[in-house]
């Protein structure tokens, strides 16, 4: 119990360290911006160079020397963004400057159909490993590779049956390649001449370091890591806490396209040595066969058997040469290593911006890491397509699927010790606010978000509009007070669901070598089904049952164990191929008498084995899936009532913990829940730091909650935390169960407004007899809306303060003394205490977006194009009273 003392005296450890982005800012900017964050309560900084003109050079350890003092006088940590600019990868321009030869490497391959029979028939075998140049070219920069140079891999030829098919009977010409030419005899037909090469050409960003290259990646190394300890080596595992790898990936194709799956996508491919040595100890014919990695061949095993050992490969050697590399030199050098890559548009097991298999990534860091920017989770709307800059996207992923891959990852690897990052709130634009912040940060902690990297502290003049919204803005936002207190609850939270483990019921398998295979069922729709349904689960790489002593794999009396995590049911997407190292751990699991449930079909062909493997198993289709499981007695928290909106999670260290966030925005759930642990329930209020009673008869329990309402239930005997900390009764509970005496109060408010900068100076107040939003008298306020009215009142034992509408945060002052601040809805306050009989002053303070305010200024991109949301207090306002 010695965190959640520690958490109610105010002293729980840190677990937020939003980014600071360094850039030609003043001294004096630099520590105010500092202050600020410590202000919120925040204990760490996460510094990014992306805007600073001289990362690695004079100016940033000048810049790097006073955060360091600053975090040294108020003990508070550093982590490190690793590069110049994100994505991690371009090692402060080093591989160009001294390693050219390090320089990124792929694998092409590129065609030439003929029609047969031709008698020696010729093919410019070096013309074929160039780029091909066009008309839509002209007018186009030409970029060079660092290293212009080509080495061939194979020449093979195929019959082309149809389209780009072409039968699996491959005959190797490269032994008839003399001088850069391919002389051969074509037998009569129409055939597909492929040429496959290595080339530094051809990819995105050669430049950059080649991931799957140990000594490309030790060029990071040298330009970023080894520079800061040399400097600061006294300071690495004190002040210093590590370093912070931003998307990192393979970009063997440029940009954000997603579709980047190796047959499926005609591209270059990510290549190396190393990788190339493995590829001929895994298939010593492999360069004949290597055309199937762009090209369908009729003999659709031996493809997809191509297909997979590549991504097997490449994403082992991704995780060995730069995840893991990272993370050991951390460790030798007492400091974390930490990051996230591209999880988006499903390309979490694919080439492009991916990495080919998520957890392989995750391998090397202490943390598991994901991101959510650019609104990607939206408040209410989990199910709309997302449009970007670059791409589209469902929203059905982010909500469904990002977290609890994360928190996976965190789970079963023993050295992430349960901790996952995420990336937060960056990007969303100025209209974001506190209130929506505070919703997508409860939709995190209860998927097993447990360390947060707010995005950003931006030190430019207000309005900054690179992905905003920026919490300070030099003192410009005016619900930056409501933010510290979102961070300080967050630290509250993020501290009490660290430290144990989660209780999953049911293990998903990860399906990314189902998707580099084929297209398969994705992640999120067996995720929503279990998600809506209360049913936890860990989703399971197969790579778990590789190493079963690290892993702590077990599977044995109905039940598979990972990590101290038991599950009793084994789930597997949808997929027409599996490969047989699938199969057999699923008829292992079988033997064992853990269900295994295939979402709507069994697999057409298992690759290397027969379907025979699979006989036992259950077909259960996806929207039956969650009764499916409960009907088997499977899962933990059982719940009465509509619950579909209502998100759960049951985390468990000294003394149980179950969480409880209604997700829906316009809803209220009302459910009764089944806790299957014994014991005593108390509540505990995450915001107000605070215990409280909860009535409860054999573990049921009534579940209430409004809209952008969560709960925290502790299970068990306390002991001495209930002496230290009496339990309190929350009035605004108490409220809807009293007879109160009701008193409208919404004509006749003194008001007046003041910009961020200005508060606490307001100009003289107006009279306003009915309440409308300031934003139809001032559209481009952004700012304080002060209100003001006094009220008489009789001797009374209660007092209940309600607007109907606030936007979109509030503090409330009773004759000059704070009841306190609302981040969400419902905004009421209990202001018993600080009424008196007769004359007293209300004073209601509401804090809107910059949003408003930040339009008038002029931006390349232009104004957010949102809907916004009005500003300030109106409709209904209420006392409601009770007499003494």
């Amino acid at each position: 119990m010695a965190d959640l003392n520690k958490i109610l005296a105010g002293e729980s450890d840190n677990h937020i360290m939003p980014f600071l982005w360094l850039r030609d800012q003043s001294e004096e900017i630099l520590r105010t911006e500092i202050e600020k964050i410590y202000d919120c309560g925040i204990r760490a900084v996460c510094l990014e160079s992306r805007p600073h003109p001289d990362f690695g050079g004079t100016g940033w350890w000048h810049d790097f020397d006073i955060v360091l003092d600053e975090a040294k006088k108020r003990g508070m940590k550093i982590w490190i963004l690793d590069d110049a600019h994100f994505p991690t990868g371009q090692a402060n321009g080093l591989i160009a400057a001294k390693y050219p030869e390090r320089a990124r490497k792929y694998a092409m391959m590129q065609y030439a159909d003929c029609a047969g029979p031709i008698a020696c028939a010729s093919l410019d075998v070096n013309l074929m490993m160039t780029k091909q140049f066009t008309w839509m070219d002209f007018g186009k920069p030409v970029n060079k590779p660092l290293i212009d140079k080509q080495e061939l891999i194979s020449v093979t030829a195929a019959r082309l049956i149809e389209g780009d098919v072409i039968d699996s009977k491959i005959i190797d010409l490269t032994d008839k390649v003399k001088d850069g030419w391919l002389l051969w005899d074509v037998p009569e037909g129409v055939w597909r001449i492929c040429v496959s090469f290595t080339t530094y050409d051809f990819g995105s960003n050669n430049e950059y370091i080649n991931y799957v290259d140990h000594d490309s990646v030790a060029a990071l190394i040298e330009a970023v890591y080894q520079p800061h300890y040399d400097r600061y080596a006294d300071e690495f595992g004190k002040t210093i806490a590590g370093f912070f790898s931003d998307e990192p990936g393979f970009y063997n194709v440029a940009g954000y396209q997603p579709g980047n799956a190796v047959g499926r996508k005609k591209m270059p491919l990510p290549w190396g040595d190393e990788l190339e040595s493995l590829m001929e100890q895994e298939n010593p014919d492999w360069r004949r066969q290597f055309l199937y990695l762009w090209i369908d061949g009729s003999d659709q095993v031996v493809t997809l058997e191509n297909r997979y050992r590549y991504m097997d490969l490449v994403s082992q050697m991704y995780s060995k040469n730069f995840s893991c590399q990272l993370g050991e030199w951390c460790s030798a050098h007492q400091v974390e290593y930490i990051g996230h890559v591209i999880e988006d548009f499903d390309e979490h097991s694919r080439l492009g911006m991916g990495t080919g298999h998520y957890f392989r990534a995750m391998k090397g860091q202490h943390m598991a890491g994901i991101d959510d920017i650019g609104g990607q989770i939206i408040p209410g709307n989990p199910y709309g397509m997302r449009h970007g800059v670059t791409s589209d996207s469902q929203g059905q992923f982010y909500h469904f699927a990002l977290a609890k891959m994360g928190a996976s990852a965190a789970a079963i690897d023993p050295a992430k010790q349960g901790r996952l990052m995420c990336e937060a709130y960056g990007a969303y634009g100025w209209n974001f606010g506190v209130k929506s912040m505070k919703w997508l940060t409860d939709f995190l902690l209860f998927q097993g978000v447990n360390h947060l990297v707010p995005h950003a502290f931006s030190m430019a003049d207000y309005p900054d509009m690179d992905c905003p919204p920026h919490f300070y803005a030099r003192g410009n936002n005016p619900q930056y007070p409501y933010f510290a207190e979102l961070m300080k609850y967050a630290n509250r939270m993020c501290a009490l669901l660290n430290g144990g483990k989660n209780v999953p019921q049911v293990a998903l398998i990860y399906p990314g070598e189902h998707d580099w295979m084929n297209e398969c069922m994705k992640l999120q729709a067996p995720a929503q089904q279990l998600l809506q349904s209360q049913i936890d689960f860990e989703i399971v790489p197969l790579d778990v049952f590789d190493d079963r002593e690290y892993y702590g794999v077990q599977m044995a009396g109905s039940m598979l164990t990972i990590n101290e995590r038991t599950m009793k049911a084994i789930v597997v997407p949808e997929t027409s191929y599996i490969e047989e190292k699938e199969a057999a751990i699923l008829k292992e699991a079988q033997n064992a008498g853990i269900p295994v449930l295939f979402v709507n079909s069994i697999p057409e062909e298992v690759i290397g084995s027969s379907t025979g493997d699979l006989d036992g198993v259950h077909t259960v289709s996806l929207f039956n899936l969650a009764d499916y499981i409960h009907g088997l007695g499977i899962y933990d928290l059982e719940v009465e009532g509509e619950a579909e909106d209502l998100l759960t999670y049951h985390y468990s260290k000294e003394q149980e913990i179950y969480g409880f966030f209604n997700t829906d925005l316009a809803k209220t759930v009302d459910v009764e829940a089944v806790i299957p642990v014994p014991g005593d329930i108390t509540g505990y209020d995450a915001m107000n730091n605070c215990l409280y009673p909860v009535p409860h008869v054999d573990g049921r329990v009534r579940i209430k909650l409004k809209p952008y309402e969560s709960k925290i239930l502790l299970i068990g005997d306390l002991g001495e935390i209930i002496k230290k900390n009496k339990p309190i009764v929350l009035n605004e509970c108490a409220a809807e169960e009293l007879n109160f005496t009701v008193q409208d109060i919404s004509k006749d408010w003194k008001v007046s407004k003041t910009a961020a900068i200005q508060y606490p100076d307001f100009p003289e107040a107006e009279q306003m007899e009915t309440l409308v939003p300031i934003s139809v008298i001032a559209p481009e306020f952004s700012g304080v809306i002060r209100y003001e009215k006094n009220v008489l009142l009789p001797g009374i034992s209660k007092c209940i303060f309600k607007s109907q509408y606030i936007y979109e945060t509030a503090e409330v002052f009773v004759n000059g003394i704070s009841a306190g601040k609302k981040l969400t809805p419902s905004y009421v306050w209990d202001i018993s205490d600080l009424c008196r009989e007769g004359d007293n002053t209300i004073v209601v303070e509401a804090a809107n977006t910059p949003v408003r305010d930040a339009r008038k200024v002029f931006s390349p991109f232009g104004p957010e194009r949102e809907v916004m949301e009005p500003a300030g207090m109106f409709g209904r306002i209420e006392l409601l009273t009770k007499l003494k």
